[in-house]
């Protein structure tokens, strides 16, 4: 079997996965191939027609001109990130000598918005033609209001640059065609593509927005084409504090297009409908072995699939085409993490403390890939020992005194044979 047909299984596995649950998280030891694994998943689900997956640069080609074109966003969790800076808040604006605050949209807002776009229905296009329909006061409508309490009477008088309103509870002072309580057109259509606010009377304008969703059925009708948000790192911070009340809405029967139990909730800062499109799939990563913050709770596993990635030394033997690179760096991947999952002899599994598993504590194999033997000493020296040290050093794995042997030999790109090393230390303590 080919080393693209090996590839591609799992993979293939992966995306029926995440079409069915529309959350994944790729968990693993560090240097099992999450990112690139991530790449190729979001290459593969934004589009199914690329098949060349076993050629990295162009996999890495292809997800930066979908990440241009908006079908993949990329963001990294960390400690000091909340709800504000992922979904939306306030932020201040300088403008000349006076500040002004502006509700922002954050990744999580943008993603879903591009996600629920329709080339054959967009909304500005939607709002043009509504009032058409509703062209000149004999045209008017009766539509309610957000709060479903009362109802609003809308028109519009050609060549005007305003919706006339006005509530059906209101009292007729100035005429019949008199509205109290214009929309600006503009500013209407940058609220419904996100870009703005109508200041006036934004809550006329939200009903006449929803009028229009509702009128083209737009909330039943998210784009077929597959947006992808990426979540490096999502276990460094409290997730739930970042979703918030959107945390309900990542369950693939609770989102827009679900023929099952839809949900729309209203934002706390804009005020706006939102709801998670159904062609929306996020995939998160988490290192195994990062314990420094807090962990994933159980409200959100419900909500992800998690694939676990393990150390593969068929991927070095794929990826080295120097035959003595190749056999060096396979050697000291077996010494540091064992012949297979039953190896107890290995630098791993003999220096296994805690509650870690053993295969989350493994060096992942993208540490050993190098073209050269220089490039190898170059992996072992910054990137795996100092990985190793800091295991121990952190109590993951236990320290023990012949580790520095160990260390000086994978610094020469060599395996310590420990039978050679007592030897040589035994004829050199009897010359002494």
């Amino acid at each position: 079997m080919s080393t693209a047909n090996q590839t591609s299984k799992p993979l293939e596995q992966y995306i029926h996965l995440l079409q069915e649950k529309k959350n994944i998280i790729l968990q693993g030891a560090p240097g099992t191939g999450k990112t690139y694994t991530t790449a190729s998943l979001a290459v593969r689900l934004g589009n199914p027609d690329f098949s060349e997956l076993e050629d990295h640069t162009k996999v890495m080609e292809e997800y930066e001109r979908l990440r241009k074109e908006g079908q993949i966003a990329f963001c990294t969790f960390h400690q000091s990130m909340d709800y504000e800076d992922f979904v939306e808040g306030v932020k201040p604006e300088l403008q000349g000598e006076h500040i002004t605050y502006n509700v922002e949209a954050g990744i999580f807002k943008q993603i879903c918005k591009q996600a629920r776009t329709t080339e054959e229905k967009d909304i500005i296009a939607c709002i043009d033609d509504y009032l058409q329909k509703i062209r000149g006061y004999k045209n008017r409508r009766e539509i309610p209001t957000i709060s479903g309490k009362s109802k609003l009477l809308i028109w519009w008088e050609e060549g005007n640059k305003t919706i006339s309103t006005r509530s059906t509870l209101s009292q007729i002072t100035k005429g019949e065609q008199h509205s109290a309580s214009p929309l600006n057109i503009e500013k209407v259509k940058a609220r419904a593509i996100g870009e703005g606010v109508e200041n006036n009377w934004p809550s006329y304008a939200r009903a006449f927005i929803k009028a229009v969703k509702d009128e083209y059925h737009l909330e039943d009708e998210a784009s077929t084409k597959p947006h992808i948000l990426i979540i490096d790192e999502i276990n460094r911070c409290n997730i739930s504090r970042i979703f918030g009340e959107l945390i309900t809405l990542l369950e693939a029967d609770k989102r827009t297009g679900s023929k099952i139990h839809p949900i729309t909730v209203t934002l706390p800062y804009s005020k706006d409908s939102f709801s998670v499109p159904s062609n929306l799939y996020i995939i998160g990563t988490m290192n195994t072995t990062d314990r420094s913050t807090g962990s994933i709770d159980y409200a959100v596993r419900r909500r992800f699939a998690f694939i676990t990635l393990k150390t593969d030394p068929e991927v070095i033997k794929t990826c080295i085409k120097d035959d003595k690179v190749r056999t060096k760096a396979l050697a000291i991947f077996k010494q540091i993490n064992g012949d297979g999952a039953d190896d107890k002899a290995s630098f791993i599994a003999t220096h296994q403390a805690g509650d870690f598993d053993l295969e989350d504590l493994k060096v992942g194999h993208s540490y050993f890939i190098a073209e050269t033997q220089e490039a190898l000493q170059m992996k072992m020296c910054y990137e795996v020992i100092p990985l190793l040290r800091e295991y121990i050093k952190d109590g993951i794995l236990q320290g023990k005194k012949e580790d520095e042997k160990y260390f000086a030999a994978w610094a020469k790109g060599e395996c310590l044979n420990p039978i050679t090393s007592e030897t040589s230390e035994a004829t050199s303590d009897s010359e002494a």
